[in-house]
C-alpha cells in the first residue's frame, strides 16, 4: 500500500509539472524540427540572394555605362581617318599655338565682318533720313534766306556734295555784298539758325522795337554787354536783331563804344536793313539811313 501510494504521488507530481514525459519529448522533437526548417529556409534564402547579387550589379553596371555613353560625343569609327598627334612636346606645342593664332584669325575676320555689317546699316539710315530731311526742307532753289552770322542770302543750288566721308544733299547760299559761298548740309541747316526773310507784317513789329526804350546797362562792363548782343545775334530773330541795334545806338549817344561792341552794331544793321529792303523793294542804303534816324534821334 505504501508502494503504491508513491506511485501515485508521483505520477500526480508529473501530472502537475508539464505532463507526461513522453508528450513533453514529442514538443521537444517538434521544436527542433521547426528551428531547423525555419534556419534551412534562411539559408537557401541567403545562397539565393548571393547568386543574383552579381547579376544586379552587372545589370546597373551595364546601365550606367548606356547613360555615359549616350552623354559622350560619337566616337569615330574604327575605320575613319584619324589626324596623327605630334610625336614630341615641341611638335604638340607649335601645333597648338597654330590652333590659338587660326582661332584668333577666325575671330578678327568675324569681328571685321560685324563691323562692316554694322557701318552699312548705319549708312543705309543715314541715308533714309538725309532723303526724309531733304522732302521736308522748306527751301527751294533761287529763294532768299537769311543767315544769322553773314544776313540775306540766295539759294544757288541744292545738290550731293561729297563730305569728308560721307555724300550729302546741301544748300550752296550766296552772299553777293559779300562776294562768298557758304555750302550747309542739309542736317545742320536747322542748327545753323538760317530762316526765311521777314514778311511786310513783321516790319511794323521791328520799327515798333527801334522805337522802343532802350534796356542797356551803362556801368556794366563792355565784355558782359558783347556776351548779351552775341546771344541776341546768334537767334536770327529780326525783333532781336531791332533791339540790339536800339540798345548800341542810344548807348554810343552817352559813351563810346568797344570794338566789339561797334562790329556787332554794324553786322546788325547791315542783316536787318537788306532784309527790309527786300521786303520793301527799297534799296538797303535807304533803309539804313531809316533805322539810323530813328534809333539816333
Amino acid at each position: 500500500s505504501r508502494k503504491s501510494t508513491a506511485a501515485k504521488a508521483s505520477r500526480k507530481k508529473a501530472t502537475v509539472r508539464g505532463g507526461p514525459a513522453p508528450a513533453r519529448k514529442k514538443k521537444a522533437v517538434a521544436k527542433k524540427r521547426t528551428t531547423k526548417k525555419a534556419t534551412m529556409a534562411k539559408t537557401a534564402t541567403r545562397k539565393r540572394t548571393a547568386k543574383k547579387a552579381p547579376a544586379r550589379k552587372a545589370a546597373a553596371k551595364k546601365a550606367a555605362t548606356r547613360k555615359t555613353a549616350a552623354k559622350k560625343p560619337p566616337t569615330r569609327k574604327a575605320g575613319a581617318k584619324t589626324a596623327a598627334r605630334p610625336a614630341t612636346k615641341a611638335a604638340r606645342r607649335a601645333a597648338a599655338q597654330a590652333e590659338r593664332k587660326a582661332q584668333a584669325q577666325a575671330r578678327k575676320i568675324a569681328k571685321a565682318e560685324a563691323k562692316a555689317k554694322e557701318a552699312r546699316e548705319a549708312a543705309a539710315r543715314e541715308e533714309r533720313e538725309l532723303k526724309k530731311i531733304l522732302a521736308e526742307l522748306p527751301y527751294r532753289e533761287g529763294q532768299f534766306v537769311v543767315h544769322p552770322k553773314y544776313g540775306l542770302g540766295r539759294i544757288e543750288h541744292i545738290h550731293d556734295r561729297r563730305l569728308s566721308t560721307r555724300t550729302v544733299p546741301c544748300l550752296d547760299i550766296s552772299f553777293s555784298y559779300q562776294e562768298m559761298r557758304l555750302t550747309i548740309p542739309v542736317d545742320q541747316v536747322a542748327r545753323s539758325g538760317l530762316r526765311r526773310p521777314i514778311s511786310r507784317r513783321q516790319i511794323e513789329e521791328v520799327f515798333k522795337a527801334l522805337r522802343g526804350r532802350a534796356t542797356f546797362d551803362a556801368k556794366r562792363r563792355s565784355a558782359k554787354r558783347v556776351v548779351d548782343y552775341r546771344k541776341r545775334l546768334s537767334q536770327g530773330d529780326p525783333i532781336s536783331l531791332a533791339e540790339a541795334i536800339r540798345d548800341l545806338g542810344r548807348l554810343s549817344l552817352k559813351k563810346s563804344l568797344s570794338y566789339e561792341e561797334r562790329k556787332i552794331l554794324s553786322t546788325a544793321l547791315r542783316i536787318l536793313s537788306r532784309e527790309v529792303a527786300l521786303a520793301r523793294g527799297r534799296e538797303p542804303d535807304d533803309v539804313r539811313e531809316e533805322i539810323e534816324k530813328i534809333v539816333y534821334r
